[in-house]
């Protein structure tokens, strides 16, 4: 061929020769093509052991195309074949052409199509408890700008707020959403035939979009969403340290912002960021609500006015007790319902077994803590003699002198003879030498009116000396000698 192309340029056979570093002997050979002969390649080898059988699988093939290796092998085997299954499965290779599944590129409209779809990236630790991490990825086909966000709950308030947001970070709704056939999408399905989930409904329905579903087992019918989900495990998730839940949502959003939706498209050849330029005039604007999505819900309450949520309970007013209480569910927390009226908001919390109580929802209780008069008579005739006569009633209580009810109706009886002053002074007295009980008290009584009882001594000073006890004192040898006795 060089030798032909060069001759086409006008060089002699000489100048070939010479450029080529052959022989003009061998210039001369290949010079005049006509004298070149187009032979087949002849290969002589060694007779095969399946060569008298190979008539016989290319028949059975053209026959019945799926016939596997093994069992061609069987059926020849019986007609005297003494090869081994190996031979027989590299011959049916060779004749039998691999199956590859037919793609036809699917080109979408501006403003026409998003994709959603999940993927699981392992596990994450919030406050000691293990959770599976997802990451909610959202495409639009056109333009192919992503908005991503990790998740650990697949619940329905989730799901709806994570596309909220997506929607909001686009700028505007497209006509369709392609999801997988999670159950937050797909309630039920029977063939093509799809039954969404209501809430998903309410939602496109408030949004102005049309739900899709794509073919069950075929992940390629949505697989502009499919490639950016792994995009998204191999360009920002592997090898990434992240603190939390927050810290890698705040990582992943610069990411989009600034490398996933910036580059240049493997696909399309262009930035997904100036492509949505061109798109959003084609895309529906959002609904003009404050508000997030939410979810109506309703959970029996315990006789102890608690809810069960995603593991943890919560208490809720107590006239719900053993009833049923509807509330609003949103991503973070709930809106305690009375007909259509929000009465009250319940923070979800993070973790699971935790109980999380509000002094609030159980007004009787806590009036029932805050009362100040005693339900019972005795107890308000007591505490009414002076105002140390609630810390004098605890010191009696403990200090078990006597029957309690008697002591109490005895030192009540006192003070028909002593004046309240005098009475919270004995009692003052009684507290500050911790000394409980009736006669005790008469006596500090008697003492402080006829005017004998001393005056409170200081701190840390020594008791008067009247109040000394004498104690017989004895040399140490008067033990020994008891000791030593049989």
């Amino acid at each position: 061929m060089d030798i032909m192309r060069l001759k086409e340029q006008g060089l002699s056979k000489r100048a070939i020769a010479k450029r080529l570093g052959i022989s003009r002997d061998t210039v001369s050979k290949y010079w005049n093509t006509a004298n070149l002969e187009l032979r087949q390649p002849c290969y002589s080898g060694r007779a095969q052991l399946i060569d008298p059988y190979r008539d016989y699988i290319t028949s059975r093939l053209e026959n019945y195309p799926d016939l596997s290796a093994k069992r061609l092998y069987e059926e020849i085997k019986k007609k005297g074949f003494k090869g081994s299954e190996r031979t027989v499965r590299r011959y049916v290779q060779k004749i039998r052409p691999a199956k590859h599944r037919e793609y036809k590129p699917f080109e979408t409209l501006p403003g026409e199509q998003a994709q959603v779809d999940w993927g699981h990236f392992g596990n994450i630790v919030i406050q000691g408890k293990r959770y599976k991490l997802y990451a909610f990825v959202f495409t639009l086909c056109w333009s192919r700008v992503s908005y991503v966000e990790f998740v650990i709950r697949l619940d329905m308030a989730s799901f709806l707020t994570s596309l909220h947001r997506a929607l909001e970070y686009i700028g505007g709704v497209p006509r369709e959403i392609l999801f997988d056939n999670a159950k937050v999408v797909v309630s039920e399905r029977v063939g093509n035939i799809v039954r969404f989930s209501e809430d998903l409904l309410h939602l496109a329905l408030a949004y102005g979009f049309t739900p899709r579903a794509c073919w069950t087992y075929d992940a390629e019918t949505k697989g502009k969403v499919e490639s950016q989900v792994k995009y998204v495990r191999r360009g920002f998730f592997y090898a990434r340290e992240f603190k939390d839940l927050l810290d890698l949502n705040r990582q992943v959003r610069i990411w989009c912002d600034t490398e996933a939706n910036t580059r240049v498209h493997g696909t399309t050849g262009k930035i997904p960021w100036l492509q949505l330029q061109e798109e959003q005039p084609h895309l529906k604007k959002l609904p003009r609500t404050s508000s997030m999505p939410f979810v109506l819900q309703k959970r029996s309450v315990t006789r102890t006015s608690l809810i069960s949520v995603d593991g943890n309970k919560y208490s809720v007013p107590s006239r719900w007790a053993r009833g049923t209480v509807y509330f609003r569910r949103y991503e973070k927390h709930l809106e305690l319902l009375d007909d259509q009226e929000v009465v009250d908001t319940i923070q979800l919390q993070e973790g699971r077994g935790k109980r999380f109580i509000r002094d609030e929802h159980y007004p009787e209780h806590q009036r029932a803590q805050q009362r100040k008069t005693p339900s019972h008579p005795l107890q308000v005739k007591f505490e009414a003699l002076a105002p140390e006569a609630k810390e004098y009633l605890e010191g009696l209580n403990w200090s078990r002198v006597g029957s309690l009810r008697e002591q109490m109706e005895k030192i009540i009886g006192l003070q028909d003879y002593y004046p309240a002053p005098v009475m919270a002074q004995a009692m003052q007295r009684a507290l500050q030498y911790q000394a409980f009980g009736y006669g005790t008290l008469k006596r500090i009584l008697k003492g402080l009116s006829a005017g004998s009882l001393p005056e409170t001594p200081a701190p840390g000073s020594p008791l008067p000396e009247s109040l000394n006890v004498k104690i017989q004192q004895r040399d140490l040898s008067y033990y020994e000698e008891v000791t030593m006795q049989p």
